[in-house]
């Protein structure tokens, strides 16, 4: 029966959801850190170069035309500065998005342990993290970065190493630092204060 008979006596409506092995990889609120790594089916299915998608870059710039997002992330972060635009800031500029393991070793052999995580360890290596810079100021004083902290949760992303975070996150603090995990969640972290740790 669709009803189970609970220890009070009372029936309770449930129903069982079957999962896949590969469905516990997917979705927007997995937690990738030092002790949590990206698994092979999290990363992202439609990644694509940001500067051969014109559509997109219109809105903001990009340090260099080796930027990857993940398809709909790049269009939910244009339409973001869209809005930003609209309150006259406008001086967004991606400097990274995506990266395979290879980049991401890469990076962590040039940079160490102090800049960069190990490949498997980086939000960047899933395609819903970005960094974003001004092309004006440093983020953690420009307009940009104040708009950002202020107005991202509206659309489905969060700052993902705020500055009273470190001891949660690991992470120092990095205001150009985006990830997408998805509208409401965005909106309860924001107006709980949470970070990614805390939420799941």
């Amino acid at each position: 029966s669709e009803y189970d008979e609970v220890e009070d006596g009372s029936s309770e409506n449930t129903h069982k959801i079957e999962i896949t092995k590969e469905q516990i990889y997917q979705g927007n609120l997995l937690l990738v850190n030092s002790e949590y790594p990206v698994h092979p089916e999290s990363i992202k299915s439609d990644i694509i170069n940001v500067s051969t998608h014109n559509e997109s870059v219109r809105e903001f710039g990009l340090i260099n035309n080796e930027i990857y997002l993940s398809k709909d992330i790049a269009s939910r972060f244009s339409e973001m500065i869209t809005a930003a635009e609209k309150k006259g800031v406008r001086n967004f500029s991606i400097t990274s998005g995506y990266r395979d393991f290879e980049k991401q070793d890469k990076l962590y052999q040039e940079m160490g342990s102090a800049y960069a995580l190990p490949a498997g360890y980086s939000e960047h290596n899933l395609g819903l993290s970005l960094d974003v810079g001004s092309t004006q100021k440093k983020m953690a004083v420009a307009p940009e970065g104040k708009w950002i902290e202020k107005n991202a949760w509206k659309y489905g992303f969060i700052l993902r190493y705020p500055k009273d975070k470190t001891e949660v996150t690991g992470i120092q603090f990095e205001p150009w630092h985006i990830r997408y995990v998805g509208f409401p969640h965005s909106a309860i972290m924001k107006e709980k204060n949470f970070a990614l740790e805390e939420y799941i």
